[in-house]
């Protein structure tokens, strides 16, 4: 990571009667960062895209403060960038923080009005993420990431998925089994699945047991289900290499199935999520 940058202002605190709802404080980070696109388009920069991970992370931090678990502060910055290097290229980043009341345009002209605020607002970074959380005196806590991440080539998913179910169907077909035949509802699942990951709902990898996806082996009465996950793979064929050089995911493509879906999603940041289902129905 090239550069990391971090900026604290306090605002004020100020006490409320009326507790918040959560609507009201993800109304405020929306409008944090349209006030904060708006001042970045002004000066000829680009806008920047929020990223649900990163938003994660930040939302985290400001419920630590929230909480009083953390002072308020830049604590455990490092660590935030290292989990968040686990799904984005980052190459620089930076952090705003305040303490302040449930108002957009307070916090944001306070960080403009602040140079090295200002600075990390206006520096050339692509994606953000603004987390909003309530102490007990009524305050607010505002912590906003910022990030510069390699963009990457954007996918077609039909095609992806279409490209994907042709190398899996001509290798069946050399070794004389039957081709597997896609399905739309098992399609719809798989992408479902590979949104969740992408939103970072669901762990990187197979659903567990209780996943809504596993619904499909009692829908379908199939006798057998098993899914295969590709994660950041730019091409099928790269997808496809991948897993044919697993033993265990060479086995699922060869396996007794005669149904599929496959589901095919590219998050803000171009990582691709992939599930394919596979069923014996």
């Amino acid at each position: 990571m090239k550069r990391i940058s971090v900026f604290i202002l306090f605002l004020g605190i100020l006490s409320f009667v009326a507790k918040a709802q959560p609507t009201e404080i993800l109304n405020t980070e929306k409008e944090i960062l349209r006030q904060i696109n708006e001042h970045r388009k002004s000066i000829g920069k680009q806008e920047l895209i929020s990223n649900d991970y990163i938003k994660r992370e930040a939302l985290t931090h400001s419920q630590n403060m929230a909480k009083g678990k953390i002072t308020f502060s830049h604590k455990g910055f490092n660590e935030r960038f290292t989990r968040l290097s686990g799904f984005l290229d980052i190459s620089s980043g930076a952090e705003n923080i305040a303490n302040g009341p449930l108002n957009a345009t307070h916090i944001v002209s306070g960080w403009l009005a602040s140079p090295p605020h200002r600075k990390n607002i206006e520096d050339d970074f692509n994606l953000t993420g603004i987390g909003i959380a309530r102490a007990p005196n009524g305050s607010y806590f505002f912590t906003q990431i910022f990030a510069k991440s390699a963009e990457k080539p954007k996918v077609v998913p039909a095609e992806y998925e279409a490209e994907v179910l042709r190398l899996i169907n001509e290798h069946r077909k050399m070794l004389g089994l039957h081709e597997l035949q896609n399905d739309a509802t098992i399609h719809s699942e798989a992408l479902k699945y590979s949104k969740a990951m992408a939103a970072g709902k669901v762990p990187i990898g197979p659903p567990g047991f209780n996943d809504p996806i596993k619904s499909l082996l009692h829908r379908y009465n199939a006798s057998q289900m098993v899914e295969l996950i590709g994660y950041d793979y730019q091409s099928p064929k790269e997808l496809f290499d991948a897993w044919m050089n697993s033993t265990h995911q060479r086995d699922i493509i060869e396996g007794n199935f005669n149904l599929t879906g496959i589901g095919v999603y590219q998050s803000a940041n171009g990582k691709v999520f992939v599930t394919q289902v596979f069923l014996l129905k």
